[in-house]
């Protein structure tokens, strides 16, 4: 007798690889779609682990809403099995997936605080999980499994330098990566609530400029004997300068560059990543790995 296999329409697509470990992260775990069983005999299961941001219990239908529809999910549960004392062990983003990749509490690794900042802040912050931390990817691959996280890392990234990558994925088992190393923050969003927010960043930009040109006036037309101007002014207007650029770019710019980001391996393929087509190109990617 074989043994029944819950695979779902994600493999679809192609030849369903048998020693394929997914974790879809964030966003592409909105587009599961409908799952169906078949009989395999000797082959191990594929193995599709979803985590999603901000999901209370009390969202899903198979543990009681019946104000939100999610007919897929509540398939899964009817087929599958439902787990009622299983709970997040944080509320926060990179503690839980701490816990979620390691099977440990994050205290154990060192991977949550008491203090204001519980989560990683940045991509410049040096941190992130423990090297000898072992992962259910690392435990997988020993198994014969190929591995693979699609979507948000938020474990960290960098130690000593920007790009020594001492916290891939790729050091805690996982065979390919595809996604943002950080998270969603909201400068990566094209949100319209900000745009009043966006237009005086613009203006500032603009605002900058113009004064740099009028100071680089002033400063070629001191030297050559045109006009008249102390040079205390001029260094006055520079400094000026200096502080409301780096003003603009701290508080408007700066994560959006430097956090908001797509990587695939080690290659960032899109910086500043487009937020609004990002689902769908993970969506792309996640087929293409378990169609290998």
């Amino acid at each position: 007798q074989g043994k029944v296999l819950r695979t779902c329409s994600l493999f679809q697509g192609g030849t369903k690889p048998p020693e394929t470990l997914l974790f879809c992260l964030s966003w592409v775990c909105f587009h599961l779609d409908t799952c169906r069983s078949q009989v395999v005999k000797d082959e191990k299961p594929n193995i599709v682990l979803v985590m999603v941001d901000d999901l209370g219990i009390g969202d899903l239908g198979c543990y009681g809403n019946n104000t939100l529809r999610t007919p897929h999910v509540d398939r899964l549960a009817r087929e599958g099995v439902q787990l009622t004392q299983h709970i997040s062990a944080a509320s926060m983003c990179t503690p839980s997936r701490s816990a979620f990749l390691t099977g440990r509490y994050p205290i154990r690794s060192g991977m949550t605080s008491n203090r204001i900042s519980r989560v990683i802040t940045s991509l410049g912050v040096p941190a992130g999980l423990p090297l000898n931390e072992t992962t259910f990817a690392a435990l997988l691959k020993k198994q014969g499994y190929h591995t693979a996280i699609i979507g948000k890392w938020h474990q960290g990234l960098n130690c000593h330098s920007r790009n020594d990558h001492c916290h891939h994925p790729s050091n805690y088992g996982f065979d390919y990566f595809y996604g943002m190393p950080f998270t969603l923050v909201a400068p990566c969003w094209p949100d319209p609530s900000r745009q009043t927010e966006l237009a005086i960043a613009s203006r500032i930009w603009l605002f900058v400029q113009l004064i740099a040109v009028a100071v680089l006036t002033l400063a070629l037309g001191k030297l050559s004997g045109w006009i008249s101007v102390p040079w205390f002014l001029i260094l006055v207007m520079v400094l000026f300068i200096f502080l409301l650029g780096y003003f603009w770019f701290s508080s408007f710019h700066s994560s959006l560059y430097w956090d908001c980001l797509l990587l695939r391996e080690h290659k960032i393929t899109e910086q500043p990543m487009k937020a609004e087509r990002a689902g769908s190109i993970m969506l792309k990617e996640a087929l293409s790995f378990l169609e290998r």
